[in-house]
């Protein structure tokens, strides 16, 4: 049975399709997925007084920017098309 995940606001939706559009070569769907990562990293550990979404969307960001320290597998995708 698949675990039902709740769905992305409306807010965070908006700031992903933002940074999908301002940068070239990376997609909505790729966003979504660092950012659902992002969440998960929270969860196992994260600095005090940060919000799962705060931590989530600065991953996004990073992805965005170009940082190699996390979600290569999503990077190489992309680079492939």
């Amino acid at each position: 049975m698949a675990v039902r995940r709740k769905p992305i606001s409306a807010p965070v939706l908006k700031a992903l399709k933002r940074m999908a559009n301002s940068k070239k070569g990376v997609t909505l769907g790729q966003l979504k997925k660092v950012y659902r990562r992002g969440q998960g990293a929270w969860l196992s550990g994260s600095r005090p007084k940060v919000g799962m979404t705060q931590w989530a969307l600065a991953r996004a960001r990073s992805f965005t920017r170009g940082s190699r320290k996390h979600d290569l597998d999503l990077r190489r995708k992309k680079s492939k098309r």
